[in-house]
């Protein structure tokens, strides 16, 4: 089982969708930094996920880094980097392309759902169901080309 840091928005996504403990049913290892603790606020987090501090050098790296992306997905690639995590949460583009530079892994709250569905954990329903969720309801950004490519698989 891989081991993985989350930014704040796959714990959000999940948690709308219900579906948070998917989490602990693909990877053996749930870690958040404390900036992401502190943006998703009184967000009620289960036990799996571990908060961890980043390193003194971590902290200067993402004072220092803070423009186009949050703290909370700054700290997430520290985070992962720090720990050798499999892949760290993110759905925004730009936390993405920079997550890539950086040389992680990355998965997205689409990623978990699809991991969740390869594994038999969630109906294909279900999945496609959360899609529209996700898009209609809770405002996640998906092109139609990219919805419509998700809905096809």
């Amino acid at each position: 089982m891989m081991r993985v840091v989350s930014n704040a928005s796959p714990l959000i996504f999940l948690s709308k969708l219900g579906e948070l403990e998917l989490l602990a049913n693909c990877f053996a290892d749930i870690s958040i930094p404390q900036a992401v603790r502190a943006e998703v606020g009184d967000l009620s987090l289960p036990a799996f996920v571990q908060v961890q501090t980043i390193s003194e050098f971590g902290k200067h790296y993402v004072a220092g880094s803070i423009g186009t992306l949050h703290a909370g997905e700054l700290e997430a690639m520290v985070l992962a980097q720090e720990t050798a995590a499999d892949f760290v949460l993110l759905d925004d583009l730009r936390a993405r392309q920079k997550a890539k530079r950086m040389g992680l892994n990355m998965i997205g709250t689409l990623g978990v759902l699809q991991l969740a569905h390869a594994k038999g954990l969630i109906g294909r329903d279900k999945l496609l169901a959360h899609y529209d969720a996700l898009v209609n309801q809770h405002g996640m950004w998906l092109s139609d080309k990219m919805l419509q490519q998700l809905k096809s698989v």
